[in-house]
Formats: C-alpha cells, sequence, structure tokens
C-alpha cells in the first residue's frame, strides 16, 4: 500500500468510527429506555435506522474520493459478506430473545459491518478529487497482483466465515 491508499484507510476508518460511535450510543441510549420504561430487552426495530446516522459520516467520504469509487464499492460490500456470514452463523449462539427476534448481538456486527465498509473504501478509492474511475472491477493503474489481494481477501474471508459459521452451528 503506497501513502495514499493508508490516508484514504485512515480516513474511511475514522468516519467510519465516528458513524459507529453514534449508532452505538443512540442503540445503547434506546436499550437503556427500554430498561427503564419497558421489559428491557434489546429493541430490535433499531438495527436498521442505528446505521442511517452512521452512515451520515461516511456520506462525505463517498463525495470526495471519486476516483475507483465503483470498484471500491464493490470490493467493500464484498468484504461485509463474511461478516454478515458470521452474525447470521452464530447467531443462535449468541441469542438471549426469546421470541426469536434479532438479539442485542446483531447490532455489533453492524456497526462492525460498518466499519469494514468505509476503511475499505476509503482504502481503495482515489485520492479526495481524482477523476472517476471508467470500469466496474478494475482499479486502473493498478497491477494484477493488487486486483488478486483486492478480490481474493473478501473471497477468502467469505470461505473462512462459511466454514466457522458451519463448525459453531
Amino acid at each position: 500500500m503506497d501513502e495514499t491508499d493508508l490516508a484514504g484507510a485512515r480516513d474511511g476508518f475514522r468516519a467510519g468510527a465516528a458513524g459507529a460511535a453514534i449508532g452505538a450510543g443512540i442503540a445503547l441510549a434506546a436499550w437503556a429506555l427500554s430498561a427503564l420504561i419497558g421489559d428491557g430487552t434489546f429493541p430490535a426495530y433499531l438495527l436498521g435506522p442505528l446505521l442511517c446516522p452512521a452512515m451520515s459520516f461516511v456520506a462525505p467520504l463517498w463525495r470526495e474520493r471519486r476516483g475507483h469509487r465503483r470498484p471500491a464499492t464493490l470490493v467493500a460490500l464484498a468484504a461485509c459478506l463474511p461478516v454478515m456470514v458470521l452474525a447470521t452463523g452464530t447467531e443462535d449462539l449468541l441469542r438471549e430473545d426469546p421470541d426469536d427476534g434479532p438479539s442485542a448481538w446483531t447490532a455489533p456486527f453492524y456497526l462492525v459491518m460498518l466499519l469494514v465498509w468505509s476503511t475499505l473504501y476509503g482504502a481503495l478509492a482515489g485520492p479526495p478529487g481524482a477523476e472517476p474511475g471508467r470500469s466496474w472491477l478494475r482499479f486502473t493503474g493498478r497491477g494484477r497482483r493488487y486486483h488478486l489481494a483486492v478480490y481474493g481477501g473478501p473471497a477468502l474471508g467469505l470461505v473462512l466465515a462459511v466454514w466457522f459459521a458451519t463448525a459453531a452451528g
């Protein structure tokens, strides 16, 4: 990784961490309110809405890093698949909710997924203000090894996550 990629990864991680902190704060506040007013279970309806304020920190990163936006988004979403497989595969092990709804353990998986996505997007997208890339799959100006590592990493992560989820389940 050259310096631009590391700076992009730092920017992406900062944006994702700020968003994840806001999302976690909202989730914990709602959970505390549920403990004070309701039955104390995690409000499962918050799983989607807690990502909305979290994504507001990632939106400027999306706007300013246009160089390889399409392949970077594709790779970042592919890297989130192993996290989703782990969340689904280990759900029975972590389940505390008796009515088979999403448990409190599902929210951290979503926030980790946001961190993975924003960090990878920041590292793989071009520098701020770069010209948009012209290809869905190719990072222009990068070699064959780079593409193998970028696309092979999420594929290997998905294989390992499926193996772990089937071994745990």
